[in-house]
């Protein structure tokens, strides 16, 4: 079970991270076990890219959903075109301008001795003289607790807006969740800019990691407790939805 050991080692980007913390160290022990055991045969990975050529380059919009529809893992296309789209229904609103900059930023947040959660922004921006980070994630339902969100406003604010550059910055998180759970709902855009959300006082971030740490050392043990298995890696616990282990990037 050595490599399920070290996967939790090396934790997924924050969104993604603050997803698998619960509200007590038995709910996130759980949460870490179900990460390191399974593996997702979806992602929104090939997104990113599309937005980030609509951000900086004016990407039309035909051009983007062929893009959606042709490139990354076939079985993804679907829920890549429906981020894709509710990205560029949003767009139509808030009109994105402004030059990219600070390319490829990934910056460490510390919670542990050598261990790091990774904090990139979707991209940077300079838009009316100030840098402007943008956070976009593909959930197709929205995953976060009150707790959670403050935890992951907390945790940009230390990673990327302590840096003296982005100081000044606005920054934007933004997502598309569904309404209702039919399979044709709508996506509608769920966006908060910094200083909307309380950040997590330097107590209560402490406790929080205090209890991740002893949670993933938990995870571990049970980890290493477990029957070796000898199955193909693609027969175990897979996820369809990226949404359900919170491995979309």
């Amino acid at each position: 079970m050595m490599q399920f050991e070290k996967k939790l080692e090396r934790p997924p980007y924050v969104h993604n991270w603050v997803r698998n913390i619960g509200s007590d160290p038995e709910s996130t022990i759980k949460r870490l076990v179900a990460l390191a055991l399974g593996f997702p045969v979806k992602t929104y990975g090939a997104a990113n890219y599309i937005l980030v050529d609509r951000i900086v380059r004016s990407l039309d919009r035909a051009t983007a959903m062929k893009a959606a529809l042709t490139t990354g893992r076939i079985n993804s296309r679907d829920i890549v075109a429906e981020y894709v789209s509710a990205f560029y229904e949003y767009d139509e609103i808030r009109g994105y301008s402004g030059k990219p900059t600070y390319d490829e930023m990934v910056e460490p947040f510390r919670i542990g001795k050598g261990l790091f959660v990774p904090v990139k922004p979707l991209v940077n921006i300079v838009e009316n003289g100030k840098l402007v980070p943008i956070f976009s994630v593909g959930w197709a339902t929205f995953p976060l607790t009150q707790f959670q969100m403050r935890l992951l406003a907390t945790v940009l604010e230390d990673a990327v807006f302590s840096l003296a550059d982005f100081k000044m910055s606005p920054g934007e998180f933004i997502c598309f969740p569904k309404e209702g759970k039919k399979p044709d709902a709508i996506r509608k855009p769920l966006v908060w800019k910094r200083g909307d959300v309380t950040l997590l006082s330097q107590g209560e971030l402490r406790d929080c990691l205090d209890m991740y740490l002893e949670a993933l050392e938990a995870a571990k043990a049970i980890l290493r407790d477990m029957p070796q298995k000898t199955e193909q890696p693609s027969k175990r616990n897979p996820s369809p939805d990226p949404d359900q282990l919170g491995w979309d990037l």
